[in-house]
């Protein structure tokens, strides 16, 4: 295994990195952890600056996915963490690698399609304008930035804007499942307002075309090519699950119990569509929400 074939992982315990390091170490990549808020070898820690820089020199890329959980009640103290750890965390990271000798020839980096605000009449795709007017656009715009570094250093910098990833085993997805298995499960908020989603397949498939694709840089929406309604959701996943899926959960209830969580994540308007990616070549293995839901509930 030559060094070129190296790939640091950050994020590699968690849902989306444990299914990566998978399948790139199927591919032949060998695949080293990077530890996050860790002050010894094989990691980093922006709450003190440390950085295991030796450990950097040499590899051939370098996949960001760490961060603070988004899916917590936001208080300040939470508010100021996620935003940290995504910024200053980054920051880190890209300043490092900009200044190794044998610099990376690719850094992808997590992000999210809050970037192009919370409310939107369209969908959108890569070239439309983006926002930082709520707290989750705002840490996606400070998350990105922070990639400057990077790509400044001459690093091919993909930037992975995501959504809602669909697994059983993790996620989103993975807190709906017993509701919906018992027939309770339903529209929130109305059921008007629009998802992007991806399989959690795909979007590992996704993020290992953008690694080894050297046409792919910026931004690149990490979603599905058919967002949905929150009704249309529901309703997809109780037809999965052979349950009833009828029972709404009114906005004002998400609101009460999760605050501005909830009203900027599944309350908010949020489609987005993958053009860059189709555009390029890259094929969705479920590209409906059917086939998609039937590959989760299966694993």
């Amino acid at each position: 295994m030559t060094a070129r074939r190296r790939i640091i992982l950050t994020g590699a315990t968690g849902l989306i990195g444990q299914a990566l390091s998978g399948r790139l170490t199927s591919l032949g990549y060998e695949v080293v952890p990077f530890r996050s808020r860790h002050d010894g070898p094989g990691g980093f820690n922006h709450l003190t600056g440390h950085i295991d820089r030796a450990a950097l020199e040499g590899a051939y890329a370098v996949i960001h996915l760490a961060g603070e959980s988004i899916a917590q009640r936001w208080s300040e103290a939470a508010k100021d963490r996620i935003l940290t750890s995504r910024r200053e965390g980054t920051r880190l990271l890209a300043t490092t690698l900009a200044g190794l000798s044998q610099k990376p020839t690719v850094f992808l980096s997590m992000s999210g399609i809050n970037r192009y605000g919370l409310h939107r009449a369209e969908t959108l795709d890569e070239s439309s304008a983006v926002s930082a007017d709520g707290f989750l656009p705002a840490v996606t715009e400070a998350w990105e930035n922070a990639t400057l570094p990077a790509s400044e250093g001459g690093i091919r910098t993909v930037l992975l804007r995501t959504s809602l990833v669909l697994s059983a085993t993790g996620g989103g997805l993975k807190k709906m499942l017993p509701a919906f298995r018992l027939g309770l499960g339903g529209p929130i908020g109305g059921g008007r307002q629009r998802l992007s989603w991806i399989g959690l397949p795909d979007l590992v498939a996704l993020i290992v075309w953008a690694l080894e694709n050297p046409a792919v840089r910026g931004a690149l929406n990490a979603v599905a090519p058919q967002p949905v309604t929150q009704a249309e959701f529901a309703r997809t996943l109780g037809a999965v699950l052979r349950r009833p899926s009828f029972l709404p959960m009114p906005g004002w209830a998400i609101a009460l119990l999760f605050g501005q969580m909830g009203r900027e994540t599944v309350l908010g308007d949020l489609a987005a569509s993958p053009r860059f990616a189709l555009t390029g070549g890259f094929r969705f293995g479920t590209p409906d929400l059917a086939s998609a839901l039937h590959q989760a509930v299966s694993e």
